[in-house]
């Protein structure tokens, strides 16, 4: 666990650079390619990504030993992997789509916030 928060910060930021690199590429290359419905997943899935980036980052700045707060990162990205990529793959017909994992990416996404808010009162 020594270079957690490094593996969680280097994550993180890659996941800003997908956030920057798909949005430029939804809006340059496929412009008008994309159905008004598929338009929304998109955007929905890159706005979570991009808010939830945010909060990994300000999670990671903290450099906590607390296992709890370890805990809401680590649950943090698997919610993302699983609702992101769901969204992501069903709209653009990628590898290893499973549509029951948006539910499940969304769930842990919460389970994370509630984690957070129970840690928020467990630190000394």
């Amino acid at each position: 666990m020594k270079y957690f928060w490094q593996s969680s910060n280097s994550v993180t930021a890659l996941y800003g650079a997908a956030v920057v690199g798909l949005s430029a590429v939804v809006m340059h290359l496929w412009q008008g390619q994309l159905s008004t419905e598929a338009l929304a997943r998109v955007l929905s899935a890159l706005g979570m990504l991009a808010f939830h980036c945010l909060a990994l980052l300000t999670l990671g700045r903290q450099h906590s030993e607390a296992k709890l707060t370890k805990l809401v990162a680590v649950v943090w990205h698997l919610g993302l992997w699983c609702f992101v990529w769901t969204i992501l793959a069903g709209v653009f017909a990628l590898p290893f789509y499973y549509s029951q994992l948006a539910p499940i990416g969304g769930q842990l996404l919460i389970a994370a916030w509630l984690l957070l808010a129970i840690s928020a009162w467990r630190r000394s």
